[in-house]
């Protein structure tokens, strides 16, 4: 696979004529990785560490994607928390049944209400469209819209549990996951 690698062409730098593509960003086929840290490992020994370099950026000092993952019990469900922070979005995932579930959109308005704090949208892209979803999903990420900046969030839950004392419970397991 080295071998297949070496004869990419070089994804074009952010700053060239065309932009890189998102395969080499995610670490696809335009992907350059460099292997050897000696000579005699450069000649067909085996590398001591892989560093990846991304297009246009040698040795990013932050990821451009930050993650955190927690499993806890929550009023005697197992449940899995996971949070991702992107540059211009957060997605959550909440899921007490192992699948992603309901996928809400949740975006801060510009207009506010009249304590400044803006008000949230939320919209059903893949699942159920009921009212409930609609209460869940702002009970659990309005915090996290709010203390990221007003970023919009993307919310994938799969709740059994979906009491006020559940979601309120799930809201301080996804506060541990804060990566915004």
């Amino acid at each position: 696979m080295a071998a297949a690698l070496r004869h990419l062409p070089a994804p074009r730098a952010a700053g060239g004529r065309g932009k890189a593509p998102l395969l080499s960003w995610l670490g696809g086929p335009g992907r350059r990785t460099a292997a050897a840290a000696t000579p005699e490992e450069g000649r067909g020994g085996r590398a001591g560490a892989v560093i990846s370099l991304s297009p246009g950026q040698a040795m990013a000092a932050n990821p451009i994607v930050t993650s955190k993952q927690r499993e806890e019990v929550v009023h005697g469900v197992p449940t899995e928390v996971v949070c991702t922070a992107f540059s211009n979005s957060i997605l959550v995932v909440v899921t007490q049944y192992g699948k992603l579930g309901t996928l809400v959109y949740v975006d801060p308005n510009t207009i506010g209400d009249n304590i400044g704090r803006p008000s949230l949208t939320t919209k059903v892209l893949l699942g159920k469209d009921e009212p409930l979803v609609h209460v869940c999903a702002k009970n659990l990420v309005a915090f996290v819209s709010q203390e990221a900046g007003n970023k919009p969030v993307l919310l994938a839950m799969a709740l059994k549990d979906k009491t006020m004392e559940g979601i309120q419970a799930l809201r301080e397991v996804i506060r541990s996951c804060q990566v915004w």
